[in-house]
């Protein structure tokens, strides 16, 4: 590793601010034009850069100062940009079902506007989760991590993830139900 990310990273553990602009002064450049050779557009290679850096700031007493921070960022911005792209394939894909398969175009946009409705409700609704249980479901549906992983991760028991899971769901469906059944 290199010495002064060490020393940054110790100090960065410490809740140092500091530390942490110097970290993103080093890697923000680099990170953001990684994601814009994969990401379509400026704003995307952006929010990856935002989403690293508010993800370094909150699991900070977390990182392993052994281990390259340099390697262990990188590897972190390459997952985000892959599922940032998984995610833009998926809408894509769903996008282009309904083109092809529902030539009636009003449809299509209604739609689409439906399921960015949905889409905005459940994220809505995941924020009023319990903030261990919210972290839970962002790392099972957004990261894609296993029961396991998540356990790792967390230091917790799969039966408690499955418990987490399991309510969060709840809460959702029920909240959708009472969403719709007013509309």
């Amino acid at each position: 590793m290199n010495s002064t990310d060490s020393f940054l990273v110790e100090k960065l553990k410490k809740d140092d601010i500091a530390a942490f602009n110097e970290l993103y002064n080093r890697y923000h450049g680099r990170v953001y034009h990684l994601a814009l050779k994969f990401l379509p557009c400026n704003e995307d290679a952006e929010e990856i850069v935002q989403t690293l850096f508010v993800a370094l700031w909150e699991n900070r007493a977390k990182i392993d100062v052994q281990q390259s921070f340099e390697s262990y960022f990188f590897s972190i911005a390459r997952y985000n940009i892959y599922k940032a792209l998984r995610k833009a394939v998926y809408r894509q894909g769903y996008l282009e079902y309904m083109r092809q398969n529902h030539s009636d175009s009003s449809f299509v946009t209604e739609e689409l506007i439906l399921f960015n409705e949905l889409d905005t409700v459940v994220h809505e609704l995941v924020e009023k989760l319990p903030p261990k249980r919210r972290e839970i479901i962002r790392l099972h549906r957004e990261e894609g991590l296993s029961y396991n992983e998540i356990a790792e991760r967390l230091s917790i028991s799969n039966s408690t993830i499955n418990t987490q899971l399991t309510k969060a769901m709840s809460f959702i469906r029920q909240h959708i139900r009472l969403i719709y059944k007013e509309a």
